[in-house]
């Protein structure tokens, strides 16, 4: 699959070209130099071809971000990738050339790949007149766009394809980490397990992905907040696809200040919603508190399959009191939710993550059953045994599967209270052996129905 990358200064419309040629919102956009700081990658089918796209952080002077280390952390593991690539799309905007930007386009230059200038912002064809200067810079192919208002943009496309059309036909995996190719074409699209890795800021979650995936692609820091885009990537683990989505950290609401962070919020929910299965990633220092509790609540809220993950295991594997004192705490949410699997972990050194990967695929099986009608109305009967329904007269009508497959709804003669809700709700999952996912009960009565 050809690999093109998006690369350029800070603030010249990297991620509005990158979400335009992608045809929807991927990369966080904001009038701030250096929003995207991680190598945001999605697939393009474009035609008969596919293609893997990918936003760079913005490139920088180092004199000029030497008091960003965050910044210039990324721009460092950024430029290592580079040469990976198919296709380099250098993307500067209308008012003139920098001094950076000149000698960025000489390192390019001397790239043994192909380099196309984009020059964004031309919004209006007698713009083109202005930034004439560009094409001093020597590259055969310049491109004048405007990625907010898409133009020239399928122009670009259309290039792009012909630039491939050879081997366009051809689907393969993105390139592993010593540059080849994978040749499972067909499994890209088709993940047998999609991983979202979820947690407060600066709990490990990037260095779990970082770990399970084999490859760099998400910048670690000790900076709380560090990742802002939700990165995904793909990995094998015992002959099966995983794809693994990492996170911004979410905290508390009254500690969202910045607009970029609240948007990267919104995708970490985004990715719990298109997941099978979430790993609540905890520092062990904090173990369960009131954030982390209102995590659970929210994975328990969207239905998935969780696993928590107490992490930074190598610095306190010795130390049993401080192990006991978080099976503790563990124990209480799994009351307060369901009996959910958890492992102390290192994401650091990946102890304990292949347990973690087992489980996952376990608690997927539980959750992707559809069930047959007989075996629902043989468990509706055993619920309509019970003493606590008994007491309130409540009659169970009848029980369908919804859509998750681990929603259902329960048609009852009455409305019911949250704890005969909660009674039947642990009753159905035991009785489904769905001990350790959660099962999202609605409970309807034949009034409502009727109407």
């Amino acid at each position: 699959m050809p690999a093109i990358a998006i690369i350029g200064r800070q603030n010249v419309g990297k991620s509005s070209l990158f979400n335009v040629l992608l045809g929807h919102r991927k990369s966080i956009i904001y009038n701030q130099p250096g929003v995207t700081r991680d190598l945001i990658t999605e697939k393009v089918p474009w035609g008969e071809g596919t293609w893997t796209l990918t936003d760079f952080p913005g490139f920088e002077s180092e004199k000029k971000i030497k008091d960003d280390a965050l910044t210039l952390a990324a721009i460092r593991a950024a430029e290592k990738q580079l040469e990976k690539f198919n296709l380099l799309l250098f993307v500067v905007k209308r008012g003139g050339l920098t001094t950076y930007e000149q000698d960025l386009a000489s390192r390019l230059r001397r790239a043994k790949k192909p380099v196309w200038l984009v020059v964004n912002f031309i919004d209006d064809p007698q713009l083109e007149a202005e930034a004439s200067e560009f094409y001093r810079l020597g590259f055969p192919e310049l491109f004048f766009v405007s990625a907010l208002n898409h133009r020239n943009i399928g122009e670009l496309r259309e290039r792009i394809q012909a630039q491939f059309k050879s081997g366009s036909k051809k689907v393969d995996l993105p390139r592993t980490e010593d540059g080849d190719h994978n040749d499972t074409a067909d499994d890209v699209l088709k993940p047998d397990l999609k991983l979202a890795i979820l947690g407060k800021p600066n709990a490990g979650k990037s260095t779990l992905f970082n770990t399970l995936t084999g490859k760099e692609r998400a910048l670690i820091s000790p900076v709380a907040g560090t990742t802002r885009d939700s990165i995904n990537e793909f990995f094998h683990f015992e002959g099966k696809l995983i794809e693994v989505v990492d996170t911004a950290g979410l905290r508390r609401q009254r500690n969202v200040v910045e607009d970029v962070e609240s948007i990267s919020v919104k995708r970490a929910r985004e990715a719990l919603e298109a997941c099978e299965v979430v790993f609540l990633v905890m520092d062990y220092k904090e173990n369960l508190d009131k954030q982390n509790k209102t995590l659970f609540a929210l994975i328990a809220e969207a239905g998935k399959p969780l696993i928590a993950l107490i992490n930074k295991y190598d610095q306190f594997r010795e130390d049993k009191e401080l192990k006991a004192e978080v099976a503790v705490e563990v124990e209480k949410s799994q009351k307060a939710f369901w009996k959910f699997p958890w492992f102390f972990v290192s994401a650091e050194t990946g102890e304990n993550c292949v347990k973690a990967i087992t489980k996952a695929f376990e608690l997927r099986r539980q959750v992707v059953e559809k069930i047959g009608t007989p075996k629902l109305n043989a468990i509706l009967k055993e619920l309509a045994k019970s003493h606590v329904l008994a007491n309130q007269n409540i009659k169970l009508k009848y029980i369908t599967q919804g859509n998750p497959l681990n929603r259902f709804i329960l048609f009852t003669n009455k409305p019911v209270t949250m704890p005969v809700r909660r009674h039947l709700n642990n009753e159905l999952r035991k009785r489904l052996g769905m001990t350790e996912v959660p099962i999202l009960l609605q409970v309807r009565t034949e009034e409502r129905k009727k109407k």
